[in-house]
């Protein structure tokens, strides 16, 4: 019989310490090969690689991205991560709250992502720091997604985070 609560408490500690320093690989040994991401302002996909970009596109527009896990609650193969967002973006702080649920298998592997936010407000700060405007269009996050046909693809290795720079 699967121990659920040991479970739970091993992806939620992975989960926090991926997003204490995050990099598009943080998060690499819980992510199932099959895993599907559901989330705001980002394109749903499946797979590492398809997460990969998505978080290297995410880490393009706000290196300093960050999220504290605020609590969590868990059910067989449901778990339930509170999470509070900050960042820089357009020079000033941004902060959101937001809600992932998480599908586990009983060895702890995560075969579904789906984040819950609400990000109108997110795109109302955007547009309301021009300072953001290029580097949100040149990372391909957001509104508009369909803009990456237009742009080269992002390099994960070459993302500047405060991991690859030494920052805290």
């Amino acid at each position: 019989m699967t121990d659920w609560d040991a479970v739970h408490r091993d992806v939620v500690e992975r989960f926090r310490i991926g997003w204490d320093r995050p990099h598009p690989h943080a998060w690499d040994d819980f992510l199932d090969e099959r895993m599907r991401f559901v989330q705001p302002m980002l394109d749903d996909g499946e797979g590492p690689e398809f997460w990969w970009e998505e978080a290297a596109r995410t880490l393009a527009l706000m290196p300093d991205l960050r999220a504290d896990v605020l609590g969590w609650a868990g059910s067989g193969d449901q778990l339930f991560i509170r999470i509070r967002f900050s960042a820089t973006l357009g020079g000033k702080p941004i902060t959101w709250d937001a809600v992932d649920l998480l599908r586990v298998t009983p060895a702890g592997k995560a075969v579904l992502r789906e984040s819950f936010f609400d990000s109108t407000p997110i795109a109302a700060t955007l547009l309301g720091r021009p300072r953001s405007w290029l580097a949100w269009w040149r990372s391909g996050v957001g509104p508009l997604s369909r803009r990456r046909r237009l742009l080269s693809a992002v390099r994960i290795d070459s993302v500047p985070t405060a991991h690859t720079t030494g920052g805290s």
